[in-house]
């Protein structure tokens, strides 16, 4: 197991409370990994650290992109399977509010009067 694996694993374990020791290093090791996954990987860990991404869904999956990521840079998984992964973890982003629709009412025009 590489040491990005164990401390993906480590936070799946510690959840829901997050050791701030655990994550750092987590940061530290994806960003010496010039891959989009690991950046992705990284960017989802800080959004689960400010709250803004729920841990309990987001962290299994980080955790596979983390194995898959290492799967990767031994030359187990092609770029297609490290492209599906990145594509699965940025879909942990959050989404913007959509803006309230339109109001509409349906009212016969017959039944409108002048004040």
């Amino acid at each position: 197991m590489t040491p990005i694996e164990e401390l993906s694993t480590a936070l799946v374990q510690q959840a829901p409370e997050l050791d701030p020791t655990t994550v750092e290093a987590l940061r530290r090791a994806l960003e010496r990994i010039d891959r989009p996954l690991a950046r992705s990987i990284a960017r989802i860990v800080e959004l689960v650290v400010m709250d803004v991404v729920d841990p309990a869904i987001a962290l299994p999956a980080l955790a596979e992109a983390c194995a898959t990521l290492a799967a990767g840079l031994a030359g187990g998984v092609d770029d297609r399977v490290l492209e599906a992964a990145r594509y699965q973890i940025d879909t942990l982003q959050p989404v913007p509010n959509k803006p309230a629709g339109v109001v509409r009412f349906d009212v016969p025009i017959a039944t409108l009067k002048r004040r």
